[in-house]
């Protein structure tokens, strides 16, 4: 009778531990899946944040916004990214240095604001150097952006792409048909030494001014001119106090998309992947956004009775020889090489 009640406790806590699970048991052989990656009902969720200046109807909210929908898509929901626009987490400057500290993990920003972190991206205050969208998109897309990687990353952080809301172009009273016509004109500028030195080098007495002044700026005579992109003269309404949109196309207006390096690197491998993916996809959902949104913004410029005026191929040639001569300057900051090296990228992408 003891053998067979032995026996029965041992079948007993065997089937239990059976029941149980028990960690023992080898599981069932997953589906199997592509090398490196997790099935996404077992990946970590994560629940990030992505900071930025400009208002919701702005192609910097498009691009935080399909960012935000791509990371939800691509991890089945395991990946969510609030967006806060408006400036809700801070300046551009401030968020930059929320994401470097790792208080925010990703930031949507124009380069401007983050020379003050990394001074290389000064490269992109070289005016003129890119005839048109086409030819800036390749040298974004392109091998010359890895030679801002250690630049990126000495600061703390890690470019993922790159969006625009496409050229900034000059408003003004004054027809701009020669060179001569730059002469004297008050244009206002950010406050920014390299943008200074370009339209000194037009002939024009550039103006730094807080943007939220230009309006009355414009309208009280202060200034005679300013330079943005299409969407900012719009959503700002500045071509009411103005006559003429001059298509300059001087800078380009690229907007980054940047998150904290140690952040990224101490993620898994197929979760990098899925924010390489999200932010491909997001931008060029935002450059086709931006293209349509400058068509449908000059149509709201011309309806107002402003006039768009294009910079004949002599002209352009005139003002490319003069911001050639501020290139220099640039270059005693951020070295020769990058220099160069945008010149060279830009060439080849023609």
């Amino acid at each position: 009778m003891k053998k067979l009640v032995s026996i029965l406790l041992v079948l007993a806590m065997v089937f239990s531990l059976a029941a149980c699970g028990g960690g023992t048991t080898e599981p069932a052989a997953p589906a199997e899946q592509p090398s490196g990656e997790t099935p996404a009902a077992e990946m970590e969720s994560y629940s990030w944040s992505v900071g930025i200046d400009s208002p919701e109807d702005t192609v910097t909210f498009i691009y935080a916004k399909a960012f935000s929908d791509k990371l939800a898509e691509l991890s089945d929901g395991k990946i969510t990214l609030q967006v806060f626009p408006n400036g809700q987490l801070g300046s551009d400057r401030e968020v930059a240095e929320s994401v470097q500290l790792g208080d925010v993990q990703f930031v949507i920003q124009t380069t401007a604001p983050m020379v003050n972190f990394v001074p290389e991206l000064a490269v992109f205050d070289m005016a003129n150097v890119f005839p048109n969208a086409e030819v800036a998109r390749k040298v974004l897309d392109g091998p010359f952006i890895s030679q801002l990687d250690e630049a990126y990353a000495k600061a703390g952080f890690k470019l993922l792409g790159f969006a625009d809301q496409g050229f900034r172009t000059m408003t003004t009273n004054k027809k701009v048909e020669s060179f001569a016509d730059f002469k004297g004109q008050k244009i206002r500028t950010m406050e920014n030494p390299n943008h200074l030195g370009y339209w000194q080098a037009l002939g024009a007495n550039p103006t730094p001014m807080a943007f939220s002044e230009v309006y009355i700026g414009l309208q009280q005579g202060t200034i005679d001119a300013q330079e943005n992109p299409y969407e900012v003269i719009v959503s700002a309404k500045l071509f009411e106090q103005q006559k003429y949109v001059i298509n300059t196309n001087h800078m380009f207006h690229a907007i980054q998309l940047v998150t904290n390096k140690a952040l990224y690197e101490g993620l898994p491998a197929d979760v990098q992947a899925i924010i390489d993916q999200a932010v491909d996809e997001a931008s060029v959902f935002a450059r086709e956004q931006a293209d349509a949104r400058v068509a449908d913004r000059v149509k709201i410029i011309t309806d107002s009775g402003a006039e768009i005026v294009e910079v004949s191929d002599a002209l352009r040639a005139e003002m490319e020889a003069a911001a050639a001569t501020v290139y220099p300057s640039i270059a005693e900051k951020i070295g020769q090489d990058l220099v160069d090296g945008i010149l060279k990228a830009a060439e080849e992408a023609k």
